[in-house]
């Protein structure tokens, strides 16, 4: 019964801090009512991505003294912290960048280490798929939180009551659900392994450079998705529901891509996973959008994006062992910490720089077919080496 309950209180969590994706409805509001600029708004979501993976490292050695529980705790009341600081800002720049951005970003990597890291100990045999759930939470929360955001702001209130709500309902629901954690004592640690093996492997600069490429051109959409929208005469309810059916998608593709890495190579999947997802963003400014488009490519980027967050891991819990996984991932995961702070802010800085979405549009679909590409040139080196043995 503990290994379900784990995983079920891991999907909650995950829930809570993925309230972030839904970013972009709160950037427009801080735009539009606190002066900020696109690259300020921007910059917010970006250092929450970039500080989240950092916060992993630190957490995958504390978790050598401290139970998963209190971790977990720990990133509810740092939640709390962050979300009302930012309410209680009165619109200022720099106390938003430090709530939502530096304590948020800390929450969200205790929040996400323990929610990732436990439930696979329970589960070794079906590592993609428990993966794939536990990671499908945070890929659902902008779903809640875009439907529940626009409830609050429709009802008279501005987005920094919004903020502080947030902060004390899923602040709460982390530390409570965080208590429902329990790892597996029975766990095979196999041989240790030391951080400077990982890094020298081949394995760390292809997994490195694959979450980097994929998230950096995610997370320039998903940042601006309301925005580009608007710019392409998207009606508001469609904006709406664009962000919340990327979040849906995001959900599906974490599980589906997770379960598929279990039976097919993982480089064969993330060439097809980043290939859908550069495809679905450069169609943004190749075709003419209307309503019913405009959610097809944000259910199809959103497809594609969520398989970042679970073929590494899965790749990395593979090659490295499960009782590694929560040394060698967060490494792993400063790719996307890096693409958190330049995704967005190109994006944001190009928009402030031409005035329109079109450049950064571009950008993100080159990476993303670059990362594509990436492992397609690796899948076919493999099948090769099998050809030749």
């Amino acid at each position: 019964m503990k290994k379900y309950l784990t995983v079920l209180a891991a999907f909650v969590v995950m829930l809570c801090i993925g309230s972030v994706y839904a970013w972009s409805i709160v950037a427009a509001e801080l735009m539009t009512g606190y002066g900020f600029s696109g690259a300020q708004s921007q910059t917010i979501f970006g250092t929450l991505i970039a500080v989240f993976p950092v916060a992993m490292i630190f957490v995958g050695r504390l978790a050598e003294r401290w139970s998963p529980r209190f971790l977990g705790v720990v990133s509810g009341v740092l939640f709390f912290s962050a979300y009302f600081l930012a309410g209680a800002s009165g619109g200022n720049f720099w106390l938003t960048w430090l709530g939502v951005g530096v304590l948020g970003g800390m929450a969200t990597g205790f929040g996400y280490w323990v929610a990732l890291t436990i439930p696979v100990q329970w589960f070794p045999e079906k590592k993609g798929l428990i993966t794939g759930i536990a990671a499908a939470g945070f890929g659902l929360g902008a779903v809640f939180m875009s439907e529940w955001a626009a409830l609050v702001l429709d009802s008279g209130r501005n987005v920094l009551q919004l903020l502080s709500l947030v902060g004390v309902v899923y602040g709460a629901l982390i530390a409570l659900f965080s208590l429902l954690i329990s790892p597996q004592a029975k766990i095979v640690r196999g041989d240790k392994l030391s951080v400077r093996q990982f890094i020298r492997s081949g394995y760390f600069l292809r997994f490195f450079s694959g979450i980097f490429l994929g998230t950096f051109a995610g997370l320039l959409i998903i940042g601006s998705l309301k925005l580009i929208g608007e710019e392409g005469g998207i009606s508001s309810a469609t904006l709406v529901h664009s962000v919340a059916l990327f979040a849906v998608a995001n959900f599906l593709g974490r599980l589906t891509w997770g379960a598929l890495s279990d039976h097919w190579s993982a480089s064969l999947n993330v060439f097809m996973a980043l290939l859908l997802q550069g495809v679905a963003i450069a169609a943004l400014n190749f075709l003419e959008l209307t309503d019913g488009l405009y959610l097809v490519l944000s259910v199809l980027i959103g497809f594609g994006f969520g398989s970042n967050f679970v073929l590494f891991a899965k790749a990395s819990a593979t090659v490295f062992g499960v009782a590694n996984l929560g040394l060698v991932y967060p490494y792993v995961f400063l790719g996307y910490a890096i693409a958190g702070i330049a995704g967005p802010f190109s994006g944001g800085y190009l928009y402030d720089l031409s005035g329109n979405f079109s450049a950064a549009i571009y950008l993100a679909a080159l990476m993303s077919l670059a990362g594509s590409l990436l492992f397609l040139i690796s899948y076919i080196r493999k099948k090769r080496r099998q050809a030749a043995s």
